[in-house]
């Protein structure tokens, strides 16, 4: 049976019912990574299986899917970037039983009543999805800004060049000092 994951939930309660959840939520509720994209739009889709490990531990595992806008830095254009990761997550109440999960569970803290926000527990992993450099794919036409894509011609010989710093030359050459 699957279940829409609501915004806030309990975990340690959805975990004993091995409850498989879904979620849509939309960029735009992400704050810190709305901030490192070109706008808000998009949506973050999650699909997630709750459970109870040996431990006792309340546990979810499952997938997080979505498009998100960002800038490519060669040629200033706008870009879609699609993300798609899985997770595994533990829910423990103390940084303490963070450290005692075991390796292959990212911890989530939860709340004194045992409830999680989907926002908090998603964001670090979507943000973890963002390039480090943001460029469009080698087979896309995709030209650095202010280039027309022509190669760059050469000055003919013997026609003038600007230079700048040809007044600060001449002046240290008459300077007796």
């Amino acid at each position: 049976m699957e279940t829409r994951l609501p915004s806030r939930f309990n975990a340690a309660a959805l975990g004993r019912t091995t409850t498989l959840c879904t979620l849509e939520l939309p960029v735009s509720h992400f704050k810190r990574l709305a901030a490192l994209l070109l706008d808000g739009s998009g949506e973050v889709r999650a699909s997630m299986q709750f459970d109870v490990s040996q431990d006792g531990v309340p546990t979810a595992s499952g997938s997080l899917q979505g498009e998100v806008r960002l800038t490519c830095q060669r040629c200033l254009t706008p870009m879609d970037h699609l993300i798609s990761t899985a997770f595994s997550f533990g829910f423990v109440a103390s940084e303490t039983a963070a450290d005692e999960l075991p390796d292959y569970l990212d911890p989530v803290l939860m709340d004194e009543a045992g409830d999680v926000l989907a926002v908090e527990m998603f964001e670090d992993e979507l943000i973890l999805q963002l390039p480090l450099s943001t460029l469009h794919a080698e087979d896309e036409n995709c030209v650095p800004q202010g280039e027309t894509g022509e190669a760059s011609q050469a000055p003919e010989p013997g026609g003038k060049t600007y230079q700048p710093f040809s007044a600060l030359g001449e002046m240290l050459k008459n300077d007796d000092g």
